[in-house]
């Protein structure tokens, strides 16, 4: 049982971090998916809450840890691998985020809710917060930021302020089940900014490292605040937040649904990584029930 947390909690980091990789699927949901939202809320909140208990404190923390290294891997070691799967298979890999989406559902209700009815209010103002940040999102063509600029740009105290800022939204948004941090970044106009200090880390140049520290301090801030307060909310009012963060899944999942590319070999691989996205959500759940 402990080996089927542990790996669970090593793979769901996993797929957050892919996630959050690509613009419109949010890790949020992912980590809802996987069962782990209600345990890394609760997590973050234990480790900088000095009334619990060190033994509580030390489970988080190891609860934490196992999951930061999963997304981790996510977001280095799955990097070029999702660059090749949508250069070659974009419609057949956005069709399994989907089928984990939209099969979670159900599962979801069950687990989350425990019997309860869906206040609708919530979950339809959950799909509208989905609409409108979608609508409001721009393309993406003719934004990428070169490396060269980043290079000439002055590190001033403002500069870094926003950079934090722009992290601690990212950091936020990210932790919120429906809502892409990429999506975010890229309404407010700074995603390719904030991509092109990440894709160019390795150059361990000081004014590329420097920038990333900041942006790294306020994605650190942004988790920690909005964790702490999600974990209020799902105590005090879970039913209408939970209704809430099912609208934002539903839109999400409804939202990277692909409007070109098919065709008949398109559509019957597309069904099969659907099935396979479904298969996953099955499995996790069969496991955490046996």
């Amino acid at each position: 049982m402990i080996e089927v947390k542990f790996m669970k909690n090593i793979i769901g980091g996993i797929c957050v971090g892919i996630a959050n990789i690509i613009p419109g699927v949010s890790g949020g949901t992912i980590i809802v998916l996987m069962g782990l939202f209600d345990k890394l809320m609760e997590s973050i909140s234990n480790v900088f809450n000095f009334k619990i208990k060190l033994k509580d404190k030390k489970e988080s923390f190891i609860f934490l840890l196992e999951f930061i290294i999963g997304a981790g891997v996510g977001l280095v070691g799955f990097a070029k691998i999702l660059e090749f799967l949508f250069v070659s298979f974009e419609v057949q890999t956005l069709y399994w985020f989907i089928g984990l989406i939209l099969c979670s559902v159900p599962i979801l209700k069950k687990n989350e809710l425990k019997g309860e009815k869906i206040n609708w209010l919530f979950l339809i103002i959950g799909c509208l917060i989905i609409g409108l940040i979608t609508y409001l999102a721009p393309g993406e063509e003719g934004n990428i930021v070169k490396k060269e600029v980043l290079l000439n740009q002055n590190l001033t105290i403002g500069y870094l302020i926003m950079l934090t800022g722009l992290g601690a939204i990212g950091g936020a948004s990210m932790m919120f089940p429906g809502v892409s941090g990429s999506m975010v970044l890229l309404v407010l106009g700074k995603y390719h900014l904030f991509k092109g200090y990440v894709a160019n880390v390795t150059s361990f140049d000081a004014k590329i490292i420097i920038p990333i520290i900041f942006i790294g301090i306020g994605v650190i801030l942004g988790i920690v605040v909005s964790a702490i307060i999600t974990n209020y909310l799902l105590k005090h009012y879970k039913r209408n937040i939970m209704s809430l963060i099912l609208g934002l899944i539903i839109a999400s999942a409804i939202s990277i649904i692909p409007t070109s590319g098919y065709n008949i070999t398109t559509i019957l691989t597309s069904i099969i990584t659907f099935i396979f996205g479904a298969f996953v959500i099955y499995f996790f759940d069969k496991k955490e029930n046996s």
